[in-house]
């Protein structure tokens, strides 16, 4: 494959590619300070106890939705029930970030689609129109604006897939040392689901995980009684996204890379 040609970046787009990257970088920065986007922790490390859920290792899948409803799920075998979750390769879906402050609320949008090793992220308006896009395919990060020709090309780094969407990591329930305040079943919009309640960092939090697709359904997050983030994932397609979902604005595709 022909290395991609390097394009003379002019005032007017490093202007354009700044203005967005501000942006997402100042509110990233309001979430990783206060705390309510969680660091992924380095590894799983499960209890050895079997109180009603299979034990399991990272990585294995052994529970159906199914086994979701025969099992009782509760504080002292949640992580086993979670762990044996699996995160699909394939999939689609919207994610909605509300932060509630004094006087008000806000809301960010981002459609996230996943196709093997490469994962896109698109920043949209609450009617869905595209503003801005992130594209990763292995160590390799790509973004533009909606509109652009150009794109910007460079390392992926540290930063997390889950980041890119403004979404917590739910592994990270899994933590050696967290526990739980409340665990058990519920179903959101018909669809069976693992939650689990805990305190970490100051703030009292509840993820709501799809037995179905292994993936978040909804998270909360509270100081005191009082709610100040909410995430909610809906449109969850298990389809394969399309092709075009993975060219660049110059229409190169970057799957295989």
């Amino acid at each position: 494959m022909k290395p991609p040609k390097k394009r003379r970046l002019t005032p007017p787009m490093i202007a354009s590619i700044g203005a967005t990257v501000l942006v997402i970088t100042l509110f990233l920065s309001y979430l990783f300070s206060s705390g309510l986007l969680h660091p992924r922790g380095a590894g799983i490390e499960l209890p050895g106890e079997n109180d009603g859920a299979p034990v399991v290792t990272t990585g294995s899948k052994t529970l159906t939705v199914q086994s979701v409803y025969d099992v009782e799920i509760g504080v002292s075998n949640a992580k086993q029930v979670i762990a044996s979750l699996t995160r699909p390769e394939a999939y689609s879906c919207r994610v909605e970030n509300r932060l509630a402050y004094t006087g008000g609320s806000s809301a960010l949008y981002c459609q996230r689609y996943a196709r093997g090793g490469a994962v896109r992220t698109d920043t949209v308006d609450a009617a869905g129109t595209v503003q801005s896009t992130l594209l990763r395919v292995d160590g390799v990060a790509y973004a533009w604006n909606a509109g652009d020709r150009s794109f910007y090309k460079g390392s992926w780094g540290d930063f997390s897939d889950d980041a890119a969407a403004m979404l917590p990591t739910y592994e990270d329930v899994l933590e050696d040392g967290l526990a739980y305040t409340a665990a058990g079943k519920q179903e959101i919009e018909l669809e069976p689901c693992v939650y689990v309640e805990f305190e970490k960092d100051g703030y009292r939090c509840r993820y709501d995980i799809s037995a179905v697709s292994g993936l978040l359904r909804a998270a909360s997050f509270y100081e005191g009684e009082t709610l100040v983030r909410q995430v909610t994932v809906s449109e969850l397609k298990l389809e394969t996204p399309a092709d075009e979902l993975f060219q660049l604005p110059n229409g190169q595709s970057i799957l295989g890379e």
